[in-house]
This record gives C-alpha cells, sequence and structure tokens, in this order.
C-alpha cells in the first residue's frame, strides 16, 4: 500500500490490516499466521513527513533449541521520518546525529506502507524465540528431541588444544 500524502485524510490517520499471504517478510523461517493490522498518523512538518503508529502481528518461528514452530504476538509502536531523496543527494557529506536514525527517504509523493511494516515486524521479533523457557533442544550427536526423549549419547569431546582456556579467570 502506498501511502499518497496528498490524498491522507483531514487528520492524516490511516489504518490497514494485512492478510498472512499478503505481507512477504522474506525470511525464510518466519510466516505470519494471523493479520497484521497497522494504525497510525501521517503529519507533514517543513520538508518532512513524519510517520507514526501502532503494529499488531502474530507470526510463527522455530524454537532456536529444539525447532518446532513457536507462535509469537507482537506489538510494538513505531516512528518514522521521511524526507525527500534530492534533499540528502545535494549534500555531499552528512553526518548522522541521534536524531537522524529514525530518518528514510521517499519520492516526495508516496510513502510505502508495506515496506515500512515489514522493517517494523522484523525488527519487534525478538532475537531468540524459545517453545519454552526450560527446553532442552536437541541432541548434537543423535539430533533427538531431549525434551520428549532421552538418549545415551556421550558428549562430543573438546579439542584438547582449548582445554587450558577452561582455566582462565578473569
Amino acid at each position: 500500500m502506498r501511502l499518497e500524502l496528498e490524498n491522507l485524510e483531514s487528520d492524516g490517520t490511516f489504518a490497514r490490516t494485512y492478510a498472512p499471504d499478503e505481507l512477504s517478510l522474506q525470511e525464510q523461517d518466519l510466516r505470519l499466521i494471523g493479520p497484521a493490522e497497522v494504525r497510525g498518523r501521517a503529519r507533514r512538518k517543513g520538508g518532512e513527513v513524519e510517520v507514526g503508529g501502532s503494529l499488531k502481528a502474530k507470526f510463527e518461528t522455530p524454537c532456536a533449541r529444539c525447532l518446532k514452530p513457536v507462535a509469537v504476538p507482537i506489538s510494538s509502536d513505531f516512528s518514522e521520518r521521511f524526507v525527500k531523496a534530492v534533499s540528502w543527494r545535494s549534500e555531499e557529506l552528512h553526518e548522522l546525529n541521534r536524531e537522524d536514525l529514525d530518518l528514510a527517504v521517499f519520492d516526495g509523493e508516496a510513502i510505502d506502507l508495506d515496506q515500512l511494516v515489514r522493517e517494523e515486524i522484523l525488527l519487534a521479533i525478538p532475537s531468540q524465540v524459545l517453545c519454552r523457557e526450560d527446553c532442552k533442544g536437541l541432541c548434537a550427536v543423535c539430533g533427538v528431541d531431549r525434551n520428549l526423549t532421552s538418549c545415551e549419547c556421550e558428549p562430543q569431546q573438546v579439542d584438547s588444544r582449548w582445554e587450558e582456556l577452561k582455566d582462565l579467570r578473569f
């Protein structure tokens, strides 16, 4: 969805619900399993456009230890500022400040809301998702799920060249 700046509501609000198959996250281990809802407001401020709002979605990803699918809901607020790409090209050197970290460029007419939502979902996802806090994971030797059964595999031997590092104290 393109957010056309001249066609915005008078108060600048927008809302969109994406079906799970409508928004590609371009991550092979991650997929939406419910609708992604985005609501927000866009307003012009000088040569910039400020876009802020909230996002709710539910996605599925493998557990980091046992690889079982885990459904995770996310809820996130976002704020982004957009400037015309032309204004940044005219400056040869531009030092980024802290307030420039939420700055993006656009063509001056419309903002790609799909791209913004995709980025916000990827930023809201936890770095490590577990099916449960005490997940034992898979056996490194035979691959059995240690949450379901135990195995008799011996722990792998550590390379003897690294044995001396166990005695290091910081």
